[in-house]
């Protein structure tokens, strides 16, 4: 997962006369070179799935596809995500349609403070209150966890997370194929977790654990944490998912 670091507002202009209109003039979000919505006014502000990215011909939302998210929060945090429900609910034909900005599939989802959410988000555009989103699902945990994956080895969001225990082949410390077991393990019994999820900081007491897997460049995956008693499924910038 990745934080925002400078938020700000630009004016800037789209032209809507392929729709039979004028040049129309919108706040765009962005956090330095990351444009994260492109027309603020034409968001649909208080459904529960958002089109931040609105075509650009007309400004209807879901005219064109993609560009979707979803808000939820967990202990003291917002989260910025996929609208992995709205996916997982659309038939085979249309999941597709209801993907993330490229921003979310090339580097995670987004994770934000309440304070900070409460004192940048809000103030420039219609952000729900923080104690108006929904809490975050341990499905939907689960379905970050396979996001943040490198080179998507736990598969495509718009599938269930799969992983090939022999894909493992180092860790940093420990055993790596009875840590690989315990991440498989893990994130399957999160995926069938209908309740809320458990998120925690990390504390002087987790080890984070790196997994090596076997492609292209051999990544590190700070994938899992270790309190000398059990493994859970760690996220970066310092969260552990219990």
């Amino acid at each position: 997962m990745w934080q925002l670091t400078n938020p700000t507002t630009i004016k800037a202009e789209l032209e809507f006369s392929s729709s039979f209109q004028s040049k129309i003039s919108v706040t765009q979000l962005w956090d330095d070179n990351v444009q994260l919505i492109n027309a603020v006014e034409y968001v649909n502000w208080g459904e529960a799935e958002l089109q931040f990215i609105v075509c650009e011909a007309c400004g209807i939302v879901g005219c064109q596809p993609q560009g979707w998210v979803e808000l939820k929060r967990a202990d003291s945090v917002v989260f910025i995500m996929p609208a992995f429900t709205t996916i997982e609910k659309a038939s085979e034909k249309r999941k597709e349609e209801y993907l993330p900005p490229h921003y979310l599939l090339e580097r995670g989802a987004i994770c934000i403070e309440q304070k900070s959410y409460a004192n940048t988000l809000c103030q420039i555009a219609a952000f729900p209150d923080f104690e108006a989103l929904s809490l975050l699902s341990a499905w939907e945990a689960s379905k970050i966890f396979q996001l943040e994956a490198p080179s998507r080895v736990l598969g495509h969001l718009l599938n269930p997370s799969e992983l090939y225990q022999d894909i493992v082949i180092a860790s940093s410390e420990g055993n790596f194929k009875e840590q690989a077991f315990e991440l498989i393990s893990l994130v399957n019994n999160l995926s069938r977790d209908t309740r809320t999820a458990k998120l925690r900081r990390l504390t002087e007491y987790d080890q984070i654990i790196s997994l090596y897997v076997d492609i292209s460049g051999f990544p590190e995956w700070k994938a899992l944490s270790y309190n000398g008693l059990r493994y859970s499924l760690y996220l970066e910038p310092g969260y552990i998912i219990d």
